[in-house]
């Protein structure tokens, strides 16, 4: 299997925290910035193929007793999909529930300078 890379653009196009669409090697991707990182996955949710780029990027709800304020844990390491709520983790793709069953692919992101680059393969 060939790869390549492709220059998806520079550092500033991507507001952190923020699901991105791009087109690389004719695939759509999504995109988010954590700080100084860079997380690419497949722009498709598995469950029914919802634009993954039009969720939120958040973190997961802790344990709580009813009536009590919720609380939130891994704030901006979890995808939330706009459709159905389905969430998956920025870094392996993997779903919160099943993981070994549903994930979304990840490509490898990486920064040249200003610029972002995925691994495509």
């Amino acid at each position: 299997m060939v790869s390549k890379t492709v220059d998806i653009g520079s550092v500033d196009d991507f507001e952190p925290g923020r699901p991105h669409r791009v087109e690389a090697g004719g695939r759509a991707l999504m995109v988010v910035r954590r700080g100084g990182r860079f997380f690419a996955l497949r722009d498709t949710c598995p469950h029914q193929g919802a634009p993954l780029s039009a969720g939120k990027v958040d973190g997961t709800a802790l344990p709580c007793r009813p009536g009590q304020e919720i609380s939130y844990g891994r704030l901006g390491e979890i995808l939330t999909c706009p459709w159905h709520g389905w969430q998956f983790d920025l870094a392996t793709g993997r779903a919160l529930i099943e993981p070994e069953r549903y994930r979304v692919r990840v490509y490898p992101v990486r920064v040249s300078g200003s610029r972002v680059i995925v691994q495509m393969s």
